[in-house]
């Protein structure tokens, strides 16, 4: 399931990262990789606020697609 569509109050796991290149560097650069624990502050409109590695993150709901979770 991509992260734009987790829940505010769940913890998920990476699974992937899609996209091209770029996109997946900027993501891995955030702490976006392959079993990371990310938790959903909140999710609604076009803006998530997640916790990954220790930091408060904001992304918009396009990037968070390119993320996949279990």
């Amino acid at each position: 399931m991509p992260l734009s569509l987790v829940r505010s109050g769940e913890t998920v796991a990476v699974s992937s990262v899609r996209g091209d290149e770029g996109i997946r560097r900027h993501l891995k650069s955030l702490g976006f990789v392959s079993g990371s624990q990310v938790h959903v502050v909140t999710a609604g409109g076009s803006n998530i606020i997640v916790n990954v590695k220790g930091t408060r993150l904001g992304l918009d709901s396009r990037v968070a697609q390119h993320v996949m979770t279990t």
